[in-house]
């Protein structure tokens, strides 16, 4: 419906006076009139408490840090790159362990982790080819699977295989190659 049906529903098709066009205007609750020229493009008072929601708003946004957003992106990448370094330390030096290492500061002294990786899955890669490696060239880093030799008993404070026939140094010789 285009302003000039409005209004011709609103007054009607006759001449009206002043009084009988502002008495229509007054009883018609579905028509506002205003001056646009002069800006009143809504109520006063719908203008005034939207103004007053504005300057509320921005007196809370004081000191506002319009990056925040940004700052967040960043914080949360920075903690999840930390949360993935040391899951993939605790990674590693869970097989390095698993390895059977006897100490596992010196093992990792002795891996080039730029070797070293992990993958999608959690696995890691690069790690098994440098622990077999260096179990064969520097085995004292490892445990030894080996059931430690006997000690032979020569009467001192050390312990080890007591000689049964005896108590010179060679029966003791003599029962621990025995055995």
């Amino acid at each position: 419906m285009d302003l000039m049906e409005i209004l011709k529903a609103l007054f009607g098709g006759e001449a009206l006076t002043f009084e009988q066009f502002a008495e229509k205007v007054n009883n018609a609750a579905d028509v506002k009139l205003g001056n646009l020229a002069g800006g009143q493009y809504v109520e006063k008072d719908k203008y005034d408490d939207v103004s007053n929601q504005l300057a509320s708003a921005n007196a809370n946004l004081e000191g506002y840090d319009p990056d925040w957003q940004n700052k967040v992106k960043q914080a949360q990448a920075e903690g999840e790159k930390k949360l993935n370094d040391y899951k993939f330390e605790q990674a590693v030096e869970s097989a390095i362990n698993n390895a059977g290492a006897a100490d596992l500061v010196s093992v990792k002294a002795n891996i080039d982790m730029s070797k070293v990786s992990q993958a999608e899955d959690g696995s890691i890669t690069g790690l098994d080819e440098q622990l077999a490696e260096l179990k064969q060239s520097k085995p004292f880093l490892f445990k030894s699977e080996e059931k430690p030799k006997k000690k032979l008993d020569l009467g001192g404070p050390t312990g080890g295989a007591k000689a049964k026939s005896g108590s010179n140094i060679k029966s003791a010789v003599e029962d621990f190659y025995k055995k």
